[in-house]
């Protein structure tokens, strides 16, 4: 669910002069985040996932077929910056952006990449699921062959489900400049409405639904690791009595716990943003919808920190993992985890 009117950028530069006499400090709170944070965002984070791919790919990382889905990851994210961030240009710009196909294909983009993102994420905590939690299933179900199935079919239904825009979406002139904005085919409405609300279950209900029980099962698999590791090591448990415990390597242990931490991360941000889109999803469905400034403000705060989400990664894994900053440092020499 990458909005619930259009697009984000075009939403704002539509309706926020409609309501900038109205709540002058919060309005100018949000258009400064807007007209700043947004491309520091932007850049930061595509920089980041760029040396992010490099590392797993090029580094001994590769070497694991969970970084396959952190390679895609970054890849996704880096997409949708870069189509955010020539939005927020044809948003400053009035004469940046006049291209009708130009128009669809960054509306098009944004939702390809924020749904694979999302499932992409999911992809990770299931490897590590199975990894951690069926070590025994983990060689054959996460092999790389079936790592590459897996993201081929989230990526091919991603690109034909999203491909309703071309259809669904159309440019309408809104100044004396020639300015183009996407906007809803009004003989389209009810069915992009019904398209709506499955985009919003297949991308929030669905995956945050999966992540946070993956999550819950992966922590309590590793707190009975490190507990039968603290036992062996003071003598109360023989390493022959738990064998499923000791396929697990400490390395693995260590990319799960960094993993965890990521998807964490991807919770708190995407949680608000998606929960008051999905709370006005529900009060259209309703008949309640109201046009009200505040909830407005705050939508869009809300979409910036969803944003920080496609852009924090490279932090989190040069805060939370050692293996990572070794094998950034010194690529050529990194030679495990």
């Amino acid at each position: 669910m990458v909005v619930v009117n259009e697009t984000f950028n075009n939403s704002y530069t539509e309706n926020i002069t409609e309501f900038s006499a109205q709540n002058e400090p919060f309005y100018e709170f949000v258009h400064i985040l807007y007209k700043y944070f947004i491309p520091f965002l932007c850049v930061f984070g595509i920089v980041g996932n760029v040396l992010s791919f490099r590392v797993f790919i090029f580094t001994s990382f590769a070497k694991q077929p969970s970084s396959v889905y952190l390679a895609a990851l970054s890849v996704s994210d880096t997409w949708f910056l870069s189509a955010l961030l020539v939005s927020w240009v044809g948003s400053i710009d009035r004469f940046a952006t006049q291209s009708r196909v130009f128009c669809m294909i960054s509306i098009y983009i944004t939702y390809v990449t924020s749904f694979l993102s999302i499932w992409y994420v999911v992809l990770i905590m299931l490897d590590r699921y199975i990894v951690v939690c069926h070590p025994l299933k983990g060689p054959r179900m996460c092999s790389r062959q079936r790592v590459l199935i897996a993201l081929s079919i989230i990526t091919a239904f991603a690109m034909l489900f999203y491909s309703h825009c071309f259809f669904t979406m159309k440019t309408d002139q809104i100044d004396d400049n020639e300015r183009q904005l996407c906007r809803i085919r009004e003989s389209y409405y009810h069915v992009l409405r019904v398209i709506t609300y499955f985009d919003s279950i297949v991308t929030f209900i669905i995956p945050i639904a999966a992540v946070f029980v993956f999550n819950i099962a992966v922590i309590r698999a590793i707190r009975r690791f490190y507990f039968r590791q603290f036992q062996m090591s003071h003598g109360r448990l023989y390493s022959s009595t738990s064998p499923l415990y000791n396929i697990l390597s400490k390395a693995q242990v260590r990319l799960t716990v960094m993993l965890i931490i990521v998807s964490s991360v991807f919770l708190v941000l995407n949680l608000p943003s998606h929960g008051i889109r999905f709370f006005i999803l529900v009060n259209d469905f309703l008949k309640r919808r109201q046009e009200n400034f505040h909830l407005f403000l705050i939508q869009h705060c809300l979409q910036i920190m969803y944003y920080i989400n496609f852009a924090i990664n490279f932090v989190l894994y040069c805060t939370f993992s050692k293996s990572f900053r070794r094998c950034f440092k010194e690529s050529s020499r990194c030679q495990k985890f």
